[in-house]
């Protein structure tokens, strides 16, 4: 009952569309307008919406397709009615799923601009009518010609340039000397006697600082030097889901407790649990107490207790 009673109002809605297109042309070219038209029409508030070939006269979900020849009829047009009063605005519809696109026709050719025509009286303005398909898109013009490049200026002349003058004449060399006789070696003389030792004389007084001289100016900054290259990539490290824990329980009496690592890991650290007072604790090394070898070395811990209850050393290490 209520899907008739929009039906029924979307059909007066497109009948008032209709009346109001009267003055696009006659009721004859009309008629065979709205026969090719088709409508949809909401089916949960009657409202209506022009469809055009562009959308494949295809309505969306919760519409149904009406052709305007199957609303009103093919009868001829009768008289303009009075225009009713405007009723409520109703709810706006869900927006419709866009049509797919149709392929663009062939652009046609720009034709030649007509005279401007002398301005009407302006006119009673009219019911607004269906909107018309969009037009095609005008050809692009033609790019203009690439204008001439101008012309290079002259060079100027380039000026003489001067004659060298001559060159002055080399002076004469002159003779080396005769090298002179060597001179007789002369007798040596008798030695003087010893003169006495003179007084010491006075320190003389210490000279003033001289002035200090200006700071000379600081030299300007040297460029930056360029960037080294990015050093080798280094090892990974050690992951810590490879750390394997050891334990070992002291035997009754026993002072010391000691624990190895799986074959190929070592000791990363260790510790213990023990009562009474401990005196070491350490990470196995060459000649350590218990004698350990270069091999032996840090791949276990020791660990010594002084005193405390028989059988409660407990000593653990983390290896990798």
């Amino acid at each position: 009952m209520k899907k008739g009673i929009w039906l029924w109002a979307a059909a007066v809605a497109l009948a008032v569309l209709l009346v109001s297109s009267s003055a696009q042309g006659s009721s004859s070219s009309a008629q065979r307008r709205f026969q090719r038209t088709f409508v949809c029409v909401n089916l949960h508030n009657g409202l209506i919406k022009v469809i055009s070939r562009r959308q494949h006269n295809r309505c969306a979900v919760g519409w149904k397709r009406y052709r305007v020849s199957d609303l009103f009829g093919t009868g001829r047009r009768g008289a303009k009615g009075f225009p009713g009063p405007a009723g409520p605005q109703g709810p706006a519809g869900p927006q419709g799923a866009a049509g797919a696109q149709g392929s663009a026709g062939p652009a046609g050719a720009t034709g030649p601009m007509g005279p401007q025509g002398p301005i009407g009286p302006q006119g009673l303005k009219g019911d607004q009518g269906l909107q018309g398909d969009q037009g095609d898109q005008g050809l692009q013009g033609d790019q203009g010609l690439k204008g001439d490049q101008g012309l290079q200026g002259d060079q100027g002349l380039q000026g003489d340039r001067g004659p060298q003058g001559a060159q002055g004449p080399q002076g004469v060399a002159g003779s080396n000397g005769a090298p002179g006789a060597d001179g007789a070696t002369g007798a040596t003389g008798p030695a003087g006697p010893a003169g006495s030792q003179g007084l010491k004389g006075d320190t003389g007084a210490q000279g003033s600082a001289g002035p200090a001289g200006p700071a000379g100016q600081a030299g300007p900054q040297g460029p930056a030097g360029p960037q080294g290259p990015a050093g080798p990539t280094g090892p990974a490290g050690l992951d810590g889901n490879a750390i394997v824990q050891v334990s070992a329980a002291g035997a009754p009496g026993q002072k010391t407790t000691t624990v190895a690592c799986p074959a190929g890991k070592f000791a990363l650290s260790g510790g213990f649990s023990a009562q009474g007072s401990v005196t070491e604790s350490y990470r196995w090394f060459e000649g350590d107490d218990l004698g350990h070898t270069a091999a032996q070395a840090g791949r276990g811990w020791t660990v010594t207790q002084s005193s405390g209850n028989s059988g409660s050393l407990l000593v653990f290490a983390y290896c990798a």
